[in-house]
């Protein structure tokens, strides 16, 4: 009868469990490369882990690291000249990333969101840069998301510059759960057979 109750318990408490947003920005990983003010580098890398994701790209140059002051940067930045992937460690339900151009230079990114498989395309959005840090959230698409993609600029060949990357939205694999809340429902009712 007890275990009845904690199968179910635990099954319910699956369905519930709050999931707190990670934000990641890359100031601790700029003042720790010593990237003065003003200066941007090649990383010498075409991939970086930080906590929860690993960006990567395929330009030859790698990932470039802008320090606050370098166009108009407020912050510890990074961009790059060929697509900029964002890989989750964990599937996700949604995002959120703040991105900007070069100094007002103005253009669209196009952002495009994969599933964990990393190539089955959920979504593609454009969003317009002007200069300003613009906030994009995915609030959530039609499978758990593993990969998101920021295109180059046309009018600039290079991304957005990225600014910080929210995570934490968890995808709960679906079966699992399931699997677990019949079981508590499947004890609960032979439990109460077993009474009468």
């Amino acid at each position: 009868m007890r275990f009845c109750f904690i199968t179910l318990a635990v099954a319910l408490a699956l369905f519930s469990i709050p999931v707190s947003a990670v934000t990641v920005d890359f100031n601790a990983y700029g003042a720790a490369s010593g990237l003065g003010f003003g200066g941007a580098e090649w990383v010498g890398a075409s991939s970086v882990a930080f906590s929860g994701f690993e960006l990567s790209t395929a330009d030859h140059y790698g990932l470039q690291l802008d320090a606050p002051g370098y166009y108009g940067a407020t912050n510890y930045e990074i961009t790059a000249e060929g697509p900029l992937a964002i890989t989750f460690d964990l599937p996700q339900t949604g995002f959120s990333i703040d991105l900007r151009d070069f100094a007002g230079y103005g253009g669209s990114d196009t952002i495009s969101v994969y599933a964990t498989d990393g190539t089955t395309l959920l979504n593609t959005y454009t969003v317009s840069l002007d200069g300003a840090i613009r906030t994009f959230n995915d609030a959530g698409e039609s499978a758990p998301i593993g990969v998101v993609v920021l295109s180059t600029i046309p009018s600039e060949g290079w991304t957005g510059i990225l600014q910080s990357v929210t995570y934490g939205n968890t995808a709960i694999p679906e079966p699992a759960t399931s699997a677990l809340f019949g079981a508590g429902i499947l004890a609960l009712a032979a439990m109460f057979r077993r009474k009468r």
